[in-house]
C-alpha cells in the first residue's frame, strides 16, 4: 500500500515594518541617536515615546475586532482581504544606516489566505506595502517607512518541549497561588473556580502590558513554536471569539448573577465540555485550565483591549 507522504511543514514567517526617520531635522532624533551610539540608556528619551505613540497609533483597536487597527486596513489593502493581527512584536532595530529605529513585527504561520492571495514571505507583497509605504511615510512626516519579511521552519527541538511545559506550570502556579484556594491540591478542598478563572484573566490582561517579564517573554518566544503552536492557534481562535463581542450589548446579553460564569468563555468548548462532564477538578485539571485562562486573556489583551476590559467589568458587576 502507498503510503501519501507527509505535507511538509508551512513556513512561519516574519513581517516586519521599520518606521524610518524624520523628514525635517530633529533635535530629539538627533540626540537619540548620540545616545544609542555611546551605549546610553535611552529607553526614557522623549523620542522613544514619540516613537511608542506612533507604533500604538498603527495597532490601537477603538473597540471589537469589527474596528480595524490601521497596520489591518494597510495589510488588508494591499491584501485584499479582510486582515485581523493578533499580536505584534514592538522592537528597536538597528538599520543598515547605523541608527536605531522602532518597528512591529507581525509572525504567523505562512498559509496562503485563500487562491491569488500572497503569502507574508511573498516578494511582490513587500514590494506593494513599500509601494504604499511611501505614501504613508510622507503624510506622516518621516523620510521612510519600510517592510521586509523573513521565513523559516521551526527545527524539532527536545528543548522546546520542556520549556514549554515548564511556562505552563508556572502560568499555573502564579494563578493558583493567588487564588481563594491557595496552593492546596483540588483533591483536598473546594476549588472555587470562578473566582480563580478572574484572578487568571488579571494575570494574563496584567502581562500583556508586561514585555519585560519573565512569562512574557518565554510566552512570546516559544508561542509559535512546537509543541505550543497548536495551543497557541487555538488560543488565538479564542481571543477572537471573544474579541468580536458587542461591548454595548454586553450587560444586556448577561445576567448579572451569571456574570462570572462568562469567565468560561476563555476556556474553549472542550475544556468547558470536560468541566460539564465531571464536576471533579484534579490538580492537574485545575492548573491546564489556570495556564489556559491566563493565555487566552493575554491574547484577547493584545488583541482588543477594549472589549477584555468590558468583559471583565461584567464579570465582576455586582
Amino acid at each position: 500500500m502507498h503510503t501519501p507522504a507527509a505535507s511538509p511543514p508551512h513556513l512561519l514567517s516574519a513581517l516586519t515594518l521599520v518606521l524610518g526617520p524624520p523628514r525635517e531635522p530633529s533635535p530629539l532624533f538627533t540626540e537619540f541617536q548620540a545616545g544609542a551610539q555611546q551605549g546610553v540608556s535611552v529607553a526614557d528619551h522623549a523620542w522613544a515615546h514619540h516613537e511608542h505613540e506612533a507604533l500604538t497609533a498603527l495597532t490601537h483597536r477603538d473597540g471589537s475586532i469589527s474596528t480595524h487597527t490601521l497596520l489591518e486596513t494597510l495589510l488588508g489593502g494591499v491584501l485584499q482581504i479582510g486582515v485581523l493581527v493578533a499580536d505584534v512584536e514592538r522592537s528597536w532595530v538597528r538599520h543598515a544606516d547605523g541608527q536605531l529605529y522602532a518597528a512591529v513585527t507581525i509572525v504567523s504561520e505562512d498559509v496562503r489566505p485563500r487562491a491569488g492571495g500572497l503569502a507574508l514571505h511573498d516578494p511582490s507583497l513587500v514590494e506593494a506595502l513599500n509601494a504604499v509605504s511611501d505614501t504613508i511615510a510622507t503624510l506622516d512626516g518621516r523620510a521612510w517607512m519600510q517592510w521586509s519579511s523573513r521565513s523559516w521552519l521551526d527545527p524539532e527541538d527536545p528543548a522546546q518541549l520542556s520549556r514549554s511545559a515548564a511556562l505552563v506550570g508556572k502560568m499555573a502556579e502564579v494563578v493558583i497561588q493567588d487564588s481563594p484556594a491557595g496552593l492546596e491540591s483540588a483533591g483536598d478542598t473546594e476549588v472555587e473556580l470562578e473566582a480563580e478563572l478572574l484572578v487568571a484573566i488579571r494575570y494574563g490582561r496584567a502581562h500583556a502590558d508586561l514585555p519585560s517579564a519573565a512569562l512574557t517573554r518565554e510566552l512570546r518566544a516559544l508561542r509559535h513554536l512546537d509543541p505550543m503552536r497548536p495551543e497557541w492557534t487555538r488560543i488565538v481562535m479564542d481571543a477572537f471569539f471573544l474579541g468580536a463581542l458587542d461591548t454595548a450589548q454586553l450587560q444586556e446579553r448577561v445576567r448579572t448573577h451569571d456574570a462570572a460564569g462568562l469567565a468560561f468563555l476563555y476556556l474553549g468548548k472542550e475544556r468547558s465540555d470536560r468541566l460539564k462532564v465531571s464536576p471533579e477538578v484534579s490538580p492537574r485539571f485545575r492548573g491546564e485550565i489556570a495556564a489556559k485562562t491566563f493565555m487566552t486573556a493575554y491574547a484577547l489583551e493584545r488583541l482588543a483591549p477594549v472589549v477584555s476590559a468590558a468583559l471583565l467589568d461584567v464579570m465582576t458587576a455586582q
